[in-house]
């Protein structure tokens, strides 16, 4: 090969890099702008996000009483979803039904736990939750929003179930934290009036109350 022809193929390899660094430079460039140009930060008083059709699927705002809240739209613009915090820390979560009423809800307020369920009229039907210090209840609703039926557990450990009508307890089934059990019968008026019992010996004793809780006949 001729000193002619070496110098032919230095030139071109020389021109390759140099175009190649060229557009690699170009590609850099056309990167660092890009990211450049994305905005790190956005500040809005509201966002609503919408589908291919221009539906409004989703709303993210504060409220006016400043509630920072995020609700979820179906395509026929009613709330399914939302999700939101008061002003005060305490956060939530709703589900919705096609009529708008809430039919479940998560929350934490007071550092009291509650997952309640509520039927179509909106009125609350079940309820689980847990108390700051940790002690979990459940309550059965009747249609009306009445309690019916609750099962807790003490922060001793004592577990309780209490069944009543529609104005108020009428029987309550427990177990001491020494593991003793009880059955007691109330009256309308919300006072004993008959209890069964089980004592430390394991003797069983049944004793009857008058209508103002006092004891009046006892059996063991």
């Amino acid at each position: 090969m001729s000193i002619k022809e070496r110098f032919g193929i230095l030139a071109m390899v020389i021109a390759a890099a140099m175009m190649g660094g060229a557009v690699g430079g170009y590609l850099m460039n056309s990167a660092t702008l890009n990211a450049a140009s994305t905005p790190k930060l956005i500040t809005a008083q509201k966002f609503v996000l919408v589908d291919a059709a221009g539906r409004t699927r989703g709303v993210l705002d504060v409220s006016s009483k400043g509630v920072a809240q995020l609700a979820l739209f179906d395509d026929h613009h009613r709330i399914r979803a939302g999700l939101g915090v008061a002003h005060n820390g305490a956060p939530g979560l709703a589900i919705y039904s096609t009529s708008g009423q809430t039919r479940i809800e998560l929350s934490l307020s007071n550092h009291t736990s509650r997952l309640r369920f509520f039927n179509p009229d909106g009125r609350t039907v079940a309820g689980f939750g847990a108390t700051p210090n940790g002690e979990p209840a459940l309550i059965l609703n009747d249609n009306q929003g009445r309690e019916r039926a609750s099962l807790d557990v003490a922060a001793d450990g004592a577990p309780t179930l209490r069944l009543g009508d529609a104005t108020g307890t009428r029987l309550g089934l427990d177990v001491t934290p020494a593991g003793l059990p009880g059955l007691a019968l109330l009256g309308t008026n919300g006072v004993t009036r008959a209890t069964l019992t089980l004592n430390a010996n394991g003797a069983g004793a049944l004793t009857l109350f008058d209508s103002s809780g006092k004891a009046v006949r006892s059996g063991f």
